[in-house]
């Protein structure tokens, strides 16, 4: 369970400056846990009196009728919440430590002009550059957690869901109680060379691949489990919702994704009760493609699913003025749905399941695969900018694991032939 004592240290060490990168992060961890921890840190960073405004706060932990700490967190069955002890503790911990404190806190401060500061909004804040290589957690109110720290155990807070983590396991856990949940979206953007794991409120679970996102919500309250993706995603989808506002209903799981950029298609629709498959709906892709590992799935190449029809009927091909009607197909386990950028919907009957999900178990696995298609995957991989100093054709077998450097990588594709590689810093020069 975490602990909270060395907090009061960390906010005195903030105003000093001398807090490295981790324990930054651990601050910034514990102000993500919830607006009153926020709050409670802007006012002892920027006391104006420190000795009353500690006072005044150790006197508000209090409770007026009993003198007991009071608490302000749902009650949980088997875990507890983070209550006003904590705070009482960190008043405390920094009135102990007397006038040093005192004259820390009003170093240099004008009394009239006290500006409210955040090691979120400001003192944590990296270059941008820097954070969009960052796993980044956006939640419903804005903030933003970055997840590719070495920070573990609570995180954030949403109305009533908890968010822990575990190592590379992002999960959420309803609190108890008899209040309706609100309906609140959360958003996890994975960067290039990074993935993380993902488990639903549910109990299902998404695994992001570089270059992802995923948009949910911190409860699944409405008839539907819908979710949002980008990127490339694989799911392993829990039949029997255990999430508050399921009531053990077969609720039927939703993914939606946008149509292909440039595109004249409505994106894709997949519908599942309890099921794995992977989506990989990369921006950068001819198509969208859902792969069925086990259960079953329907995939429709519109949002929509009003007056589709089943993709082995005949359609008329799309033109620049008209859309395609909308397509749905029932796929069994090995076979695969490709919605193309004119929003066609296809059926690949015999998959190459090893090909699809060698990113999931960290290799790169390459059966006579278009150079473009496979410098896509290595660009995304090892963050590298790819760049054709001319047309390369030629497709390529490879089978390596996906810490090989990217060096040798290279080479084993130029002693397959046709095809020449120069890397300049961060760049890698295709040519033939």
């Amino acid at each position: 369970m975490a602990t909270y004592k060395h907090i009061p240290e960390l906010i005195v060490r903030y105003r000093r400056n001398t807090l490295n990168e981790r324990e930054k992060e651990e601050l910034q961890a514990w102000c993500n846990l919830c607006e009153e921890n926020q709050l409670l840190f802007n006012r002892l960073h920027d006391a104006g009196d420190a000795t009353g405004t500690l006072v005044e706060l150790y006197s508000e932990a209090i409770n007026e009728e009993g003198g007991k700490v009071r608490q302000m967190f749902p009650d949980r069955k088997k875990r507890r919440f983070v209550t006003v002890i904590m705070y009482a503790a960190i008043v405390i911990g920094l009135l102990l430590t007397g006038l040093t404190v005192y004259s820390i806190l009003n170093r240099g401060h004008d009394k009239k002009n006290v500006s409210v500061k955040s090691p979120v909004k400001e003192g944590l804040k990296e270059k941008v550059a820097f954070d969009e290589r960052r796993i980044q957690l956006k939640l419903a109110n804005g903030r933003i957690v970055y997840l590719d720290s070495n920070v573990n155990g609570h995180i954030a807070l949403q109305y009533r869901s908890v968010i822990y983590k575990r190592g590379d396991l992002v999960r959420y856990e309803w609190s108890t109680g008899n209040a309706q949940p609100e309906l609140e979206y959360n958003t996890i953007i994975t960067p290039r060379a990074k993935k993380i794991t993902l488990e639903l409120p549910d109990g299902s679970r998404a695994w992001l691949n570089a270059s992802s996102s995923i948009t949910y919500p911190t409860a699944f309250v409405e008839k539907e489990r819908r979710v949002q993706i980008t990127g490339e995603v694989y799911f392993e989808v829990n039949p029997h919702p255990v999430s508050l506002g399921s009531g053990g209903e077969r609720k039927p799981f939703i993914v939606n994704v946008n149509p292909l950029p440039g595109s004249r298609g409505a994106g894709a629709r997949i519908e599942v009760i309890g099921t794995h498959f992977n989506v990989n709906a990369y921006g950068d892709e001819p198509v969208i493609k859902t792969t069925l590992l086990r259960g079953k799935v329907k995939v429709c190449n519109h949002f929509r699913t009003e007056g589709v029809v089943d993709a082995a009927q005949k359609t008329k091909p799309a033109t620049a003025d008209r859309q395609p009607e909308a397509q749905m197909a029932t796929l069994t386990p090995g076979q695969q749905a490709q919605v193309n950028g004119d929003g066609q919907l296809d059926v690949i009957k015999y998959a190459d399941i090893q090909e699809v999900m060698a990113w999931h178990k960290d290799l790169f696995i390459f059966n006579d695969v278009a150079i473009k298609q496979i410098m896509q995957q290595l660009e995304r991989h090892y963050d590298y900018e790819v760049v054709f100093k001319e047309p390369v054709d030629g497709h390529y077998t490879l089978s390596v694991t996906r810490q090989t450097a990217i060096e040798q990588v290279l080479e084993a594709l130029e002693l397959s032939g046709g095809i020449h590689f120069e890397v300049d810093d961060r760049k890698i020069i295709v040519s033939q």
